[in-house]
């Protein structure tokens, strides 16, 4: 027997996520799990309770269906779930 998922689509006025001028901050900011040190790519998802699937990394944590913002996030490798924010790492520019 197949199973079907359906996806709410994203609904219209939702703004894009915030993004940081390069004046704003010191560094480049990176994406990795706290606890295994894992980098999602583009590709990699995650679904809402709302059934909405969508990368959590685009939105800062926002679901673009329901608008619920997660405060925690769990990694696709080792499964541990971490503080959403503690994913964002600023790593330094390189000296010139």
């Amino acid at each position: 027997m197949m199973t079907l998922l359906l996806l709410k689509g994203e609904p219209a006025g939702i703004p894009p996520p915030a993004r940081e001028s390069a004046g704003q901050r010191s560094g480049r900011v990176r994406i990795r799990c706290p606890r295994c040190g894992w980098e999602p790519g583009s590709h990699d998802r995650w679904m809402c309770l709302c059934l909405h699937v969508w990368n959590t990394f685009d939105t800062r944590g926002l679901c673009p269906a329901c608008r619920h913002q997660w405060l925690e996030t769990q990694c696709l490798r080792c499964k541990v779930m971490s503080r959403h924010e503690d994913w964002y790492v600023e790593e330094p520019r390189p000296s010139s």
